[in-house]
């Protein structure tokens, strides 16, 4: 370019004040100078450009081998220069020998030098158009920032940033929603491949190969677990972007957070809400609660007789740190359940969170199939929550729809019981996601699920204890004989058949049990005890 006078390696030596000395041969000395670039990792390369001047303190050469794996990673990112810091003493022999090994051309930087001036030096001497670049940094930098203070929102972002960073962006959860960006939306299955390579990346920024020509960047956008935070996807590889991109998509990335913040204070007065409704709901208090939860309800912009799904969560995770540890669960209910109905509330008790989903006045025939829609929406979320590094567990209960104030109680009491009982299956059932509705539980089965865990091994215990007792001491088979007559319905000779046995060994493995227990088993109700203690191992 016209005009250009090239920083070269030969004159940084030539400034007097900054007394940097030449520690390998002169063949480098003509290299250009575009960047700085400060580190003191074992491996810079992913983060260097060429042209950068490393500028290091050394504190990574502390092994044999430490100096040529640095060296080798300057030389493969095309870097114009090494300078050592001499603050801890003198360059040791084995950096000067791999630098010259490499080709790195190696500069000394006495004790009285500090880095900052070299930098300085540099960028005052950088050329005209970079001078011009940085002052456009600058600008945009004082631009996002005012859009962030005036509540401008993520779309203007994207218009500011979106011609700085050359590349098409996109902003995504962590599962998969697209929250806004500058290039034509994304198609589904590629926004749920680019959150779940986002998830399960050893570190950030990551590269996908989504197609023969296709590659996107990476860049988280908050902290753990990923699935609760949000990230970038730009197209290209940002190891190959200028100085100048890198630090338009950081900057951006820090304002998203920003507005996100922002977003979810706004958020602050739902939640309280959510969290007084479902208490109340829980209080039991009659018609006085009723009336405090309809004002409540009318409050959140929701009406007190309209329909109403409600959905009972429980989320784990093996470990999950950082500032977003306490809050995490009720992020995640969030981003699960309101994409799938705007005004849903969520409510967040704990480790228990309840969403208050409303149903669109369409009349009971389109709002019939609504919990399974909720219940397919998180069943969706399976691959994503298994993806993430914390290993994410949802186990969930969504009730049939509920119409009015009145018939919210029950409608939790149904969600609750299922979600118990989703808990009870996910011991057993692959995936990290459990889901029932009120309508796939079987009568028995959600009785079970609203007796507590104690109460129910107690109950088992006291009727069949006495019968597995006995199997051990003699090698009998009377719990298999319980459960297959009960099966039959009561009947003898069927029994009999599904055991391969003779009708007469059932009816003394009967008689054994009703001694063993006290029970008679042409009781309906004593058979009764016996199916709801062998449902409930």
């Amino acid at each position: 370019m016209q005009g250009v006078i090239p920083l070269r390696v030969r004159d940084l030596l030539e400034v007097p004040g900054l007394g940097l000395r030449l520690l390998t041969d002169a063949a480098g000395l003509d290299r250009v100078i575009r960047h700085v670039y400060t580190t003191d990792l074992p491996d810079p390369s992913r983060y260097l450009t060429p042209g950068d001047l490393v500028l290091t303190g050394m504190m990574w050469c502390r092994e044999p081998g430490d100096a040529d794996r640095f060296a080798r990673s300057l030389a493969l990112a095309g870097a114009a220069a090494l300078g050592a810091g001499e603050a801890l003493g003198e360059v040791p022999p084995e950096v000067i020998q791999a630098c010259a090994r490499h080709g790195i051309t190696l500069l000394a930087v006495p004790a009285e030098t500090s880095f900052g001036a070299v930098t300085e030096e540099v960028a005052r001497r950088l050329n005209g158009d970079r001078a011009t670049a940085m002052t456009r940094v600058l600008g945009r930098r004082r631009l996002l920032l005012s859009a962030v203070a005036e509540g401008a929102g993520l779309d203007a972002m994207f218009r500011l940033i979106g011609g700085e960073i050359g590349a098409e962006c996109w902003l995504l959860t962590g599962t998969g929603r697209v929250v806004g960006g500058t290039g034509p939306s994304l198609p589904s299955p590629l926004a749920l491949r680019l959150a779940r390579e986002y998830l399960k990346a050893d570190w950030l920024p990551a590269t996908l190969l989504a197609g023969r020509d296709e590659t996107f960047s990476l860049f988280g956008v908050g902290g753990e677990p990923r699935i609760t935070s949000w990230f970038l996807a730009c197209t290209g590889q940002e190891q190959d972007w200028p100085h100048e991109a890198r630090e338009s998509v950081a900057e951006l990335a820090a304002d998203v957070a920003l507005e996100r913040a922002r977003l979810d204070a706004g958020r602050a007065g739902d939640r309280k809400l959510a969290e007084a409704i479902v208490a109340t709901l829980e209080s039991e208090a009659g018609e006085a609660a009723a009336a405090e939860i309809a004002s409540l309800m009318r409050a959140a912009g929701l009406a007190p007789d309209g329909s109403y799904l409600v959905a009972a969560l429980g989320l784990a995770a093996d470990q999950v740190a950082g500032p977003n540890a306490g809050r995490w669960r009720s992020d995640l209910a969030e981003e699960l359940v309101l994409p799938h109905r705007g005004g849903a509330l969520v409510a967040a008790l704990g480790e228990r969170l309840v969403a208050l989903v409303p149903l669109p006045q369409q009349g009971d025939g389109a709002a019939a199939p609504a919990a399974d829609m909720l219940a397919a929406r998180l069943r969706d979320a399976d691959p994503l929550l298994a993806a993430d590094r914390c290993r994410i567990r949802l186990t969930a209960g969504v009730s049939a729809p509920a119409v009015g104030v009145a018939a919210l109680p029950g409608a939790l009491h149904e969600a609750d019981s299922a979600r118990r009982l989703a808990a009870l299956r996910a011991r057993t059932a692959p995936g990290a996601v459990s889901v029932l509705t009120s309508d796939e539980v079987a009568s028995s089965e959600l009785l079970l699920a609203t007796v507590p865990g104690s109460v129910l091994r107690s109950f088992r215990d006291r009727l069949l204890g006495p019968l597995a007792a006995y199997d051990r001491r003699h090698r009998a088979e009377l719990l298999p004989t319980l459960r297959e007559f009960l099966a039959c319905s009561g009947s003898w000779n069927a029994c009999a058949v599904r055991m391969y046995v003779h009708v007469n060994t059932v009816r003394y493995r009967i008689r054994r049990i009703e001694e063993l227990t006290g029970r008679d088993l042409s009781s309906l109700e004593d058979q009764v005890d016996f199916f709801l203690a062998l449902r409930s191992g």
